[in-house]
């Protein structure tokens, strides 16, 4: 039915918000319990199977008791990390001992916890070398957390807390060669880490809580978030090298040998493009995919529409010659997922040449590469709309190619088999190797750019904290206050997060510029007092309001408070939310900096400070969010005037940055269910009586009026995103 009809029968109620439309949310990774627990307390392991659960980051948590039956390898690569506790006798502790030593070589990644490093220790390989904490005594004395050694690691993030009246860890030591995190009261160590190998961590306390026996972590800490934490610390992308090879070769094994060996990359399995053509269910178990094609035959339509749909999912991939050179993917592909466009290949010794953008990931500790005798490489320079270099080969072709609209795609313009498997291929002893795990890390995980008008300590402060959450593949900087940058200074990044505390070098120049970065593809958070009408330029300004990029009034009465008082986390508007996720504590400091407006333009709140002021907002149709607080924290000269850094900030921060890169541009939908329906109707029919009313504003002018409707009738005439 048309827009018309449905309007007839639409009927005046309006449902809550629900769930917000999305370009492909990250995967949500698996996780494993492995228990030695008592068998007169089943309640225990069930305990700890549900706080983790709890946090909502994980597709699966199951759990295995170990008492009885040893997993195998095989059952182990299923999941992406590990937890692992004791308080009884494994079934076999050598075998178990071996298996996560295996688990581990493959890229999986363990945490082991009391009484694991302590009185029931694993067995064969593990010691000693995947020891973090030595395994020696236990203790049980009435403790707290104590000593943070380091405040911005990722398994601190969000940690105020963690006490119980008999606090059950291990009396020995961490080992040297590994990291103290976080001490008890007492003085032992409470979370540490390897330095050898980055799927190793250490939490040195029994995992159940006060829930199951009173005695236990008091469920008013933080255990469940030092679980969390350190399994998704512990792990690193999922990934897939899918090739085309005959059966005499062993490309696909090569490449899989040269990109596990950077140390970037977690578990990875291989697959022959030759033999089969992988479903999306197959991709979708992986966080991204290295898809290259040969002489050989393969399916290229069914291959094209398979990894189309896996990009619009969220997934990662990145192609590989003769992908973009000869022998082109096909199917959806060809329309809008290509970066180089396709043309013949051509050959012939060459070398890494300019670098456009040095600092990209994808370049992360690449200093040299050699593409061999051969160098097969595209035999054009040209790209698809929305594509840019980021490095080119020696006569100028493409060699590390990205998009301005899709954060999962990177072409390599190289064959990535190396010269351990034929001699004319890319010199094994360069970088070829590092060049696929960036790649492939970049896919998974946004680059953002962190670029404020405000002290260098503070930006540093914001930085820091973003790269301990391991969930980017890059934070950028840049300073606002001190330069108005072009286009092409935010085109490599994903996402933008912006604030002031002082003036904006050209604010107008710069609210122009990030208005043209989004419509390129590119996300952005605005945080206080950019947000706000503190005057002074340090609001954002040109076409940032003008063209309708502002959620929150900039131009409205004074907005803001920088002197209290004092507020914390209040009401979730939209609990499964995206910006919502695992924050579960925000205190925000004595002088809690802070709008203290709600009026929303074009947007709408996702989480409320405890005095009702928003918290957290996004756009209704546009990558953008706001963060109604001042992203520096406690752990700035502001001391504790800021935001308590010990508490959700940073994963509150991290959580808008990620939305904004993967959100879903939906010009009217207005409750952010994905759809343009009779529900948006009724929203935007309030806005158009109105008129003035800037919520159904569609094309940015700041009313609701009839060119909304043109737009918004569009949308509604085809029910889905247009």
């Amino acid at each position: 039915m048309n827009w018309l009809t449905r309007l007839l029968v639409c009927g005046l109620a309006v449902l809550a918000f629900v769930s917000v439309a999305d370009a492909g949310a990250k995967r949500p990774p698996k996780v494993l319990i492995l228990h030695a627990t008592p068998s007169g307390f089943p309640t225990w392991p069930d305990d700890v199977q549900n706080k983790i659960a709890s946090s909502s980051l994980f597709t699966t948590v199951d759990r295995m008791d170990v008492r009885v039956a040893t997993p195998s390898l095989a059952t182990l690569l299923s999941y992406d990390a590990v937890l692992v506790f004791s308080d009884a006798g494994f079934f076999d502790p050598t075998a178990l001992g071996n298996v996560l030593a295996d688990y581990v070589d493959a890229g999986g990644g363990v945490v082991s916890s009391t009484f694991t490093n302590a009185s029931v220790p694993l067995g064969g390989r593990w010691a000693p070398g995947y020891l973090v904490i030595n395994p020696a005594g236990q203790a049980a004395p009435n403790a707290s957390l104590g000593t943070i050694a380091n405040q911005n690691h990722p398994i601190m993030i969000g940690v105020t807390a963690l006490a119980a009246t008999q606090a059950y860890q291990g009396t020995g030591a961490v080992l040297a060669g590994n990291t103290l995190v976080a001490s008890w009261s007492t003085g032992g160590p409470l979370v540490a880490t390897s330095n050898t190998l980055p799927g190793r961590a250490d939490l040195n306390f029994y995992p159940v809580s006060s829930d199951a026996r009173a005695d236990f972590w008091n469920t008013a800490g933080d255990g469940a978030k030092l679980m969390v934490n350190a399994l998704l610390y512990v792990m690193r992308p999922r990934v897939l090298i899918a090739g085309v090879e005959s059966t005499s070769t062993n490309w696909v094994g090569d490449v899989k040998s040269k990109v596990r060996a950077t140390g970037l990359i977690g578990i990875t399995d291989t697959l022959n493009l030759a033999v089969s053509t992988p479903t999306l269910a197959q991709l979708q178990s992986y966080d991204a995919t290295l898809v290259w094609t040969d002489a050989f035959s393969f399916n290229s339509s069914a291959l094209g529409n398979v990894l189309a749909d896996y990009v619009d999912s969220g997934g990662g991939v990145v192609t590989s010659m003769f992908a973009s050179a000869g022998l082109a993917i096909g199917g959806r592909w060809s329309t809008g997922y290509q970066l180089i466009a396709p043309s013949s290949q051509t050959s012939g010794a060459s070398s890494l040449g300019a670098i456009t953008y040095g600092s990209h990931p994808a370049m992360l500790g690449v200093a040299a590469f050699n593409g061999g005798t051969s160098s097969y490489r595209p035999s054009t320079g040209a790209l698809n709309p929305g594509a840019f270099a980021i490095a080119k080969w020696a006569d100028s072709r493409p060699l590390v190619v990205a998009s301005t609209k899709l954060h999962n795609r990177l072409d390599l313009g190289f064959f990535p088999p190396s010269s351990t498997v034929r001699a004319d291929l890319w010199t094994a002893a360069t970088d070829g190797g590092k060049l696929m795990a960036n790649a492939l890390v970049y896919t998974a995980k946004p680059y953002i750019l962190v670029g404020a008008a405000d002290n260098a300590p503070f930006q540093a402060d914001t930085v820091a904290k973003l790269n301990a959450t391991k969930r980017f593949s890059g934070v950028g900087t840049v300073d606002l206050g001190m330069s108005s940058p072009t286009i092409d200074v935010y085109t490599p990044y994903n996402a933008v997060l912006t604030w002031s505390d002082a003036p904006y070098f050209s604010p107008v120049t710069i609210g122009n510029t990030l208005a043209d970065y989004v419509d390129a593809g590119g996300g952005v958070v605005v945080g206080v007092f950019a947000n706000t009408n503190a005057g002074g330029n340090l609001a954002l300004q040109g076409r940032w309001p003008t063209g309708g990029y502002d959620i929150c009034p900039t131009a409205s009465v004074p907005n803001y408070t920088n002197t209290g008082p004092a507020a914390s986390l209040g009401l979730l508007v939209e609990p499964f939310h995206p910006i919502a996720s695992f924050v579960r504590r925000f205190d925000g400091g004595s002088a809690s900096y802070r709008g203290i407006t709600s009026p929303l333009l074009r947007g709408r709140t996702i989480m409320k400070w405890s005095d009702g002021n928003m918290l957290a907002a996004v756009h209704n149709f546009r990558k953008r969010a706001d963060l109604g607080y001042f992203t520096p924290s406690s752990g700035t000269t502001l001391g504790t005037l800021a935001w308590n850094q010990r508490t959700d900030g940073t994963w509150m921060t991290a959580n808008a940055i990620e939305f904004v890169v993967r959100a879903k541009p939906c010009p009217g939908d207005f409750n952010g269910d994905g759809q343009v329906d009779d529900f948006d109707f009724v929203l935007f029919a309030s806005y158009y009586d109105a008129l003035v009313d800037p919520r159904g504003d569609l094309n940015g002018d700041g009313l609701t009026e009839d060119s909304d409707f043109v737009i918004f009738a569009s949308g509604y005439n085809e029910l889905v995103c247009p």
